[in-house]
């Protein structure tokens, strides 16, 4: 049997990762994304409208911007020209610089497409062409 290529909307990206088969009826798609990032959403605010104006001006996109969450401090001029899809909890963000032995790096996302991730506090992604349904810590 040969495998289908379907086209779906773009409002669907991000979204039923884990069908309801594998949940029990008080579970929702969530559910065990929470449990493996070992933060609640009262750790996480939503934008403000002056965040997204900035988000949207430094070419950023998302497919519902109260769907990107994030926690404070949050600096929107450390992400650029990057897409949102999906539930997308953003940690701690601050203008500095990250360093690996002799590899140094800013903090931020820059040119990236991120789908349904929690990216957790002080973290640096440049130029991901796909990150999905990851926890990056």
């Amino acid at each position: 049997m040969k495998e289908r290529v379907e086209v779906l909307e773009e409002s669907l990206l991000g979204y039923n990762f884990v069908t309801e088969e594998y949940l029990e009826p008080t579970q929702d798609e969530y559910y065990y994304r929470n449990l493996q990032n070992g933060k609640s959403n009262e750790d996480y605010r939503h934008l403000t409208q002056m965040e997204i104006d900035i988000l949207e001006k430094r070419l950023n996109t998302s497919n519902d911007w109260s769907q990107v969450l994030v926690s404070d401090p949050f600096d929107p001029y450390l992400i650029k020209s990057s897409s949102f899809y999906g539930l997308v909890r953003i940690g701690k963000m601050e203008n500095k610089l990250l360093r690996f032995h002799d590899f140094v790096v800013n903090q931020g996302i820059t040119n990236s497409r991120i789908i349904s991730c929690d990216i957790q506090d002080y973290v640096a992604i440049h130029d991901v062409k796909y990150l999905s349904h990851y926890i990056i810590k």
